[in-house]
């Protein structure tokens, strides 16, 4: 069987990436992921009726429902704690303010939708839930499916992810696909 090109956008957000990466790779099978219903209609409207499918909810580490914290459309998160930031107040998320979405736990969904023939290139930014999906996903050896990823990593927003923690999830993953720090 030939191997297809795949893209996987956690956090679509508004497309962009998503964009450039079906101008670049027009044969490409596209995946966006984005829990915030505003923005995941957005993109069911930008990308009607062409290859890309837009999933309206939050990668995790388990299928269900979770608070997703509103912010910024660039800051919503599933995860409570995130450091204030007074240089951007824009960025700053309410935990009063939530709602409730529904999660997906996207090892098993990578393990249960690809083989080996996918290039798959993954773009996460999740607000802080890429230390435990990107751990999972290395406990699951759903990590050998994907070739590259691009992660922003959050561990300077967040109090309960140690320096340690971070360096140890990148060394590991780097070791298991060809990881590019996003931003």
């Amino acid at each position: 069987m030939a191997s297809h090109d795949v893209y996987i956008d956690l956090g679509a957000n508004v497309g962009e990436t998503i964009s450039s990466f079906a101008e670049k790779n027009p044969d490409a099978i596209i995946y966006g992921f984005e829990p915030n219903p505003k923005l995941a209609q957005h993109l069911r409207t930008r990308f009607h009726g062409t290859r890309v499918m837009i999933f309206e909810k939050a990668a995790w580490i388990l299928d269900g429902i979770r608070k997703f914290y509103l912010g910024h459309d660039l800051s919503s998160t599933l995860i409570y704690g995130k450091r204030s930031m007074p240089d951007y107040p824009e960025f700053e998320i309410s935990y009063q303010n939530h709602i409730l979405v529904e999660t997906i736990d996207l090892s098993r969904w990578l393990l249960e939708t690809f083989t080996d023939n996918a290039r798959i290139t993954m773009k996460i930014d999740v607000e802080g839930s890429e230390y435990k999906i990107l751990q999972r996903m290395l406990d699951t050896d759903a990590i050998n499916l994907v070739e590259t990823i691009y992660c922003e990593f959050h561990h300077d927003r967040f109090p309960d992810i140690s320096a340690e923690t971070h360096e140890r999830i990148k060394s590991q993953v780097s070791q298991r696909s060809h990881l590019k720090v996003w931003r």
